[in-house]
């Protein structure tokens, strides 16, 4: 480009929106032009009608169309931001021909959402070819104008996409490195996430090695989780015989609310609230495989899944949607007022028989307005049939969940295992896992055979305690409305300012949280009551509060 066409582009440039301006950025970066060609196989129809007038030139070779496109082959970028993979190849893949996209429309997710589409995009071949070229052409740059920040970064996150998760951390470390005065956050996120990957294939290599021969691989028995009545349940044994070792336990006999909560006590009180309803999707990155559907009132919703019959079978592209985790602080706290919350999970501080006692869910001594703290209870209401896939719940948080109608299939698996289930990192820190464990093939995924999974079905007036860290499906068995709620005590401590302190880094509510849990004065003791009986843990600095409530904000028992 010259001198004077760039400074009459500059003077338009000036001129131009936002979105013109990044258009003409763009193809300021595709000066000089190349042509590259994309190889697409041609779908044979006895009466396909030859495409004469195209944009542009197409060949047909041996049965395979070439169409030739153009893109940059810049090398001097050095005032030039690379993007990261997924920026990259959303560009790449719209400036395509729409033949191209069309052909490969059946293989690619049935999903509206984008990181799934896109996901979809990145396992074709002619993507995966575009980020090979890619992978060259930024090493090319590396070679001529030396290493960058940015380019490495870009550079890593192409690798990662292309599996080689040993040389994504690699350049990602150097990324890192080589602005260590002021660190790009979302490179070391990046780097972050690739790490787990990483170590998530290390795991797989060594544990290949203890396996037996092929013919001698199968699924282990799932083991049944215990059921304990809370008559007999303590708040320390419950600690430490199954939160602190990280085991999931039935409680039974407790009563959860004040009174009945009905799918039409739940319209009474939400009915005009707008939800919005997942549903399951195959191939997708979501957690849990799940995806928004739809919006919808609360009450229109109700009166669709009554209408419905436990036995029918529910068509995956007709799924009447799943109420699913909707927060009750935030959108009913009308409903919040009848939840009891068991003395297992309990937080804050009150006085019994005289003496100050504090119990766990350190969540509940953070600051008001604080990450988490306003987000549970939450409600689930779902029809027979539906399922949210093997998952992990977020942020190294431990879980419970009390069911008031219906029944649920649980299977969990113990948080070492995870490596055994295939898990992938696509978006977040939390796995996506490709191993299906409704049909395990031990084929293609031997790893299954060491894992320890544990079954329970949950029914009607029955609490669950899922430890942090724990992969499990759930499965709805019948129509069922439940409650839960995720919680921090001394047992996931650990584990959740290891998953803080990645989030913080594009998070400032995640920081904001970080902070106050490593403060100096942040309380995080606890003490158990048992009918009167009182047990400290870990409270050598720990002062009572000037004025403690005669009750917690929840009631608990």
């Amino acid at each position: 480009m010259t001198a004077i066409k760039h400074l009459h582009f500059t003077k338009k440039l000036s001129m131009m929106s936002v979105c013109e301006q990044e258009e003409a950025a763009e193809m300021i970066s595709e000066w000089p032009v190349i042509e590259q060609e994309v190889h697409v196989p041609v779908k044979k129809s006895s009466n396909s009608v030859p495409l004469t007038k195209r944009k542009h030139k197409v060949e047909e070779e041996n049965g395979v169309q070439s169409f030739k496109t153009k893109r940059a082959h810049t090398l001097c970028t050095s005032n030039l931001e690379e993007p990261l993979v997924k920026v990259a190849v959303a560009k790449w893949w719209r400036r395509q021909p729409e033949e191209v996209k069309n052909h490969y429309t059946d293989n690619l997710p049935c999903s509206e959402n984008s990181d799934t589409v896109l996901a979809g995009i990145m396992r074709l071949e002619i993507t995966q070819s575009f980020m090979r070229s890619e992978v060259t052409r930024l090493n090319d740059i590396i070679k001529i104008n030396g290493p960058s920040s940015n380019v490495q970064a870009a550079l890593g996150s192409f690798f990662e996409k292309l599996g080689d998760f040993d040389s994504a951390k690699h350049h990602l470390e150097k990324a890192v490195l080589l602005n260590s005065d002021n660190p790009d956050s979302e490179h070391k996120w990046l780097l972050g996430r690739v790490s787990k990957q990483v170590k998530v294939q290390r795991d797989q290599r060594s544990a290949l090695h203890s396996l037996p021969s092929s013919s001698n691989l199968s699924m282990p028995v799932y083991q049944k989780v215990d059921r304990v009545s809370a008559e007999d349940l303590t708040s320390e044994r419950f600690y430490e015989e199954y939160s602190s070792k990280q085991r999931p336990v039935i409680i039974t006999d407790l009563r959860v609310t004040a009174s009945p909560m009905s799918p039409q006590d739940i319209k009474t009180h939400a009915g005009d609230c707008v939800v919005t309803l997942k549903h399951s999707v195959q191939n997708s990155c979501e957690w849990a495989r799940l995806e928004n559907k739809e919006k919808i009132t609360v009450s229109d919703y109700i009166d669709r899944i009554e209408g419905l019959d436990d036995k029918s079978q529910l068509d995956r592209n007709a799924s009447p949607g799943y109420l699913f985790d909707w927060s009750l602080p935030i959108h009913c706290p009308r409903l919040v007022e009848k939840i009891r919350i068991p003395r297992y999970f309990a937080a804050s501080a009150f006085l019994l028989h005289d003496t100050a006692c504090l119990l766990g869910d350190f969540l509940q001594r953070t600051s008001e307005g604080s990450l988490y703290r306003d987000s549970w209870p939450s409600l689930f209401f779902a029809p027979a049939g539906l399922c949210s896939e093997l998952h992990v719940d977020a942020f190294g948080s431990n879980f419970w969940m009390a069911v008031f109608q219906g029944s649920k299939r649980w299977v969990f698996f113990p948080q070492s295992d995870l490596p055994y289930l295939y898990p992938q990192y696509p978006n977040s820190m939390d796995p996506v896992f490709e191993a299906d464990i409704r049909n395990p093939n031990l084929e293609n995924q031997p790893l299954l055979h060491l894992t320890h999974p544990s079954e329970c079905i949950l029914s009607e007036g029955e609490v669950l305690f899922v430890p942090a860290g724990c992969p499990h499906r759930v499965e709805n068995l019948t129509k069922s409305v439940a409650i839960s709620a995720n919680f921090v005590d001394l047992s996931n401590w650990d584990n959740v300012l290891e998953e803080l302190e990645l989030n913080a880094l594009v998070d400032p509510r995640s920081q904001d949280l970080l902070q106050q849990f490593t403060s100096l004065t942040f309380d995080k003791k606890m003490k158990f009551y048992n009918r009167g009986v009182i047990r400290t843990m870990r409270v050598p600095f720990w002062q009572p509060p000037a004025r403690l409530p005669t009750r917690p904000p929840f009631s608990t028992f």
